[in-house]
């Protein structure tokens, strides 16, 4: 049965803090927002800014440094989170500040973040989905980061070892919900905190909890929405990016190469064309799945402890999955060409992505080779 909701209402001049978690939904509806920024004004509702997600203000709240290339990493102007607050405090309604990295902010940090809003101006608010769910979409998040192992050597280290690879270490950062949930709880208190679980056999439903948060009519938030959004990858098109990081990267990842080579090649496959039905989806193995049940098991324990709000219900977090015995990273789907021609055509920029030439040039000839051997299989 869903949990009560006994959520409090954010006061004019408070900010609803969509803090995550990473996988959870949260692209859908950062964008859902984003699409209909103009218009939510005039109901009560603000959403500033330009961008779909409030990446830039979290960091400047948190003081993460922005960019993850080699010599590329710069802290954020701290302004940017102070004129944020201050344009919320004029707002005469809510203002809604949207970015999963506020999850992975420590004790100290989500402190500062409080005591600089005020704990009677801001709601905090939670997504999360079914533990094992995420597992691989976490995996195919590091794939376009250039992690280059394969799904299971890196279920088998975030789920079966105590030494974690430093890409494991940052799921665990992100998705030790019980924590997250608890360490919000503690600052802010149990009636500012709202858990919304995310039912996946309701796509709406996080439309409708969001319009119930921040008091916005029913059907706002679905007007002007995509339906392709962010969607997963599919076995061959992960196999792709992963032999395109460890080519390229050779070790590395993508730390050597312009973000807008990265994040074309991504986005190529992505929106660049639409699987067929029949193309093999990632699978995960059922050894893992137990163990995702398990752990799942102990976060819904803790977040119920913990008081906080819920929308929805909280078992369907740890509901146990079932999946293949065995998976093995060897086993590759055929790679469609024209996953590869979108992929391609993406790093090398189509039009829509500016590239750097001098980087192009380079890219181009192993791309070149690449695009060889993956035709050759």
């Amino acid at each position: 049965m869903p949990e009560p909701v006994n959520a409090s209402p954010v006061n004019p001049g408070g900010i609803l803090l969509h803090i995550g978690v990473h996988k959870t939904g949260t692209t859908t509806i950062q964008d859902a927002f984003a699409r209909n920024r103009n218009e939510l004004p005039l109901l009560g509702v603000s959403y500033p800014g330009t961008g779909q997600a409030h990446r830039n203000i979290a960091s400047s709240a948190m003081q993460r440094p922005l960019g993850w290339r080699t010599g590329g990493a710069h802290l954020p102007d701290p302004k940017l989170w102070d004129d944020f607050v201050d344009e919320a405090r004029t707002f005469n309604g809510i203002t809604v500040c949207s970015s999963e990295f506020f999850a992975e902010a420590n004790d100290d940090i989500a402190e500062r973040i409080i005591d600089h809003i005020g704990i009677q101006n801001v709601h905090v608010v939670i997504t999360l989905r079914n533990f094992a769910k995420i597992l691989p979409s976490a995996w195919q998040q590091i794939l376009k980061s250039g992690y280059e192992n394969g799904y299971v050597h890196w279920l088998e280290d975030v789920l079966g070892t105590e030494v974690l690879e430093p890409k494991s270490q940052v799921f665990w950062n992100r998705h030790r919900h019980d924590e997250v949930v608890t360490r919000w709880t503690n600052i802010v208190g149990s009636d500012r905190v709202t858990v919304v679980v995310v039912d996946e056999s309701d796509r709406l439903s996080i439309y409708r909890d969001f319009e119930s948060l921040t008091g916005l009519p029913a059907g706002t938030l679905l007007k002007n929405r995509s339906t392709s959004l962010n969607r997963s990858l599919t076995l061959a098109e992960a196999e792709l990016l992963r032999r395109v990081n460890t080519a390229v990267g050779g070790g590395k990842g993508w730390k050597p190469y312009s973000d807008d080579a990265h994040d074309g090649l991504v986005k190529g496959i992505v929106e660049g064309r639409t699987p067929g039905g029949d193309e093999p989806k990632i699978q995960t193995p059922q050894w893992a799945l137990d163990r995702a049940a398990e752990l799942a098991v102990i976060y819904v324990a803790a977040i119920r402890a913990s008081g906080a709000n819920v929308m929805g219900d909280l078992d369907r977090l740890s509901a146990h999955l079932t999946g293949p015995e065995h998976v093995s990273d060897t086993d590759v789907a055929d790679l469609p060409i024209d996953a590869a021609v979108a992929a391609i055509l993406g790093a090398l920029g189509d039009g829509s992505v500016k590239q750097e030439p001098r980087f192009n040039q380079r890219l181009h000839k192993k791309v070149s080779a690449f695009k060889k051997r993956i035709i050759q299989k």
